[in-house]
């Protein structure tokens, strides 16, 4: 999803209002832009940008009226519809529109062309008679380059040099050269609550763009599995060899680096890292644990929990058809082996962790101890929202361990490569599920920690605020209304 922007915060101003107070023009327009400006604010705040119905594209045969040298294959024809701009105004298209393309491609190149709508407030234009009534309308543009934010794109086509005949795509999902694409039109819809904008690092360029695919793979869950959180995209890169500062971090709510490149990163980014953890950036580092020690450990720790599970539902279920002294004093005795062997082994993959883990507190804010995702409350949002999880043990079928402290989520496993179901596992589709899932809690939960951060920020504006504007704002503030 693309990053629309809130409305600017500022205060509504609306025309006070008298006995024997004279309209004029002036003040009529004044208490009208009024209105216009609050609905925009509304619409702007509580929607996003799109097409609300209609607005459909069609290769039309060329008007027989017009001169032969625009007689071609270069028409369609705008379906009626309504559209919402990131401003909060409506467009109407009320009839039908032909509309011929004119853009040329020279030169071998492929030129990609674009057809969009834009508001057009009907005051700003000059107007040659005094008609009383003004017909809000739109303008229909054809761009070489991307559309603005202004823009509501009804639809796109690729031309190549030569004659140009606009056809229906044979495939809409994968249309060719010179045939309409509709794929990229965006549908008005409520804005979410919570955008996250995530950043990756990159030492090499195919890995950086393998990351950006696996978000892009999670976010393209988020409509259906979790429509109040949207991802904005692109994915952002960050070098991994320069020396960046908290300006060039603040402004993402995750951080994704593998284990290798937190390993490898700088001096001056780890002061940086530590200074967006500490305003609520969330660090995402994962490490790829796959035929390692602690793989294994995890492997054996999740086949004892498995066993020790169905021995309990073995026993509760002799206990309740009245078959309680049936065996039990042996499956009593298997349960403690059992329990006793987890707990031998929970050391061992204690330890194993912990060395893993050493390697990177030297570069990473990891000061405050990390804690184990399954000994975090059930109510702590990794756990639970909006997913619940009481465990990790049954997610996939490759061992993971995820540890935090809060700024710092630490991923022991695979778990993006499964959102864009790349992996080298045999996957299905229960196990692609709960890790998307799975990533949707990581996503909120960092959306949250940066949110609620930034709410206790003092905005440096307001220092700078004039002494009587900020007089006059907490004398407002204070106000009571007085009743008899």
């Amino acid at each position: 999803m693309n990053d629309f922007p809130y409305p600017e915060i500022k205060s509504f101003e609306r025309l006070q209002v008298s006995d024997g107070l004279m309209i004029n023009s002036e003040r009529w327009r004044l208490a009208h832009e009024y209105h216009q400006h609050r609905q925009n604010v509304q619409y702007q705040s509580l929607f996003l940008p799109g097409i609300i119905c209609g607005l459909g594209v069609a290769p039309i045969a060329a008007p027989e009226d017009l001169p032969s040298k625009f007689r071609d294959g270069r028409w369609v024809q705008i379906q009626p519809g309504m559209a919402i701009d990131l401003q909060g105004n409506f467009i109407v298209v009320p009839t039908c529109l032909d509309f011929r393309i004119s853009t040329i491609a020279y030169d071998n190149e492929i030129e990609p062309v674009y057809l969009v709508l834009s508001y057009v407030d009907p005051a700003k234009l000059k107007r040659t008679n005094a008609n009383e009534i003004l017909v809000e309308t739109f303008r229909v543009n054809e761009k070489t380059d991307l559309p603005l934010d202004t823009d509501i794109e009804i639809c796109r086509i690729t031309i190549s040099e030569g004659q140009l005949t606009v056809q229906k795509p044979v495939d809409v999902f994968s249309p060719s050269i010179s045939q309409l694409d509709l794929r990229y039109r965006l549908q008005a819809k409520i804005r979410p609550q919570n955008s996250i904008r995530i950043a990756c690092f990159h030492s090499q360029k195919n890995q950086q763009i393998a990351i950006s695919e696996y978000f892009c793979a999670l976010g393209q869950s988020l409509p259906s599995l979790a429509p109040s959180l949207s991802l904005i995209e692109p994915i952002s890169s960050l070098d991994i060899n320069a020396e960046l500062t908290l300006n060039h971090l603040s402004g993402y709510h995750l951080i994704y680096l593998t284990h290798a490149q937190a390993l490898s990163i700088n001096e001056s980014t780890q002061i940086a890292l530590r200074e967006y953890t500490a305003i609520g950036g969330v660090l995402v580092i994962e490490a790829a644990i796959r035929n390692s020690q602690l793989a294994n450990l995890l492997e054996i720790q999740n086949e004892l929990e498995a066993a020790k599970n169905k021995l309990r539902k073995t026993m509760q279920s002799q206990f309740v058809n009245g078959q309680q002294n049936v065996n039990m004093s042996d499956q009593s005795s298997i349960q403690a082996e059992l329990q006793a062997e987890l707990d031998a082994i929970a050391i061992e993959v204690s330890s194993s962790t912990e060395s893993l883990l050493s390697s990177l507190r030297g570069c990473l804010p990891m000061e405050t101890p990390m804690r184990v995702f399954s000994d975090l409350e059930i109510t702590h949002p990794l756990r639970s929202q909006p997913f619940l999880f009481p465990n990790l043990a049954a997610i996939v079928e490759q061992p993971i361990q995820i540890l935090t402290n809060g700024g710092v989520v630490v991923i022991l496993g695979e778990l993006s490569s499964i959102w864009s179901g790349q992996s080298e596992q045999a996957l299905t589709r229960e196990i692609i599920r709960n890790c998307h899932e799975l990533g949707i809690n990581i996503l909120n939960y960092a959306t949250r920690r940066y949110g609620m951060h930034n709410a206790m920020l003092v905005n440096p504006q307001n220092q700078k605020l004039d002494p009587k504007l900020a007089d006059d704002q907490r004398r407002i503030t204070n106000m009571v209304e007085k009743t008899a």
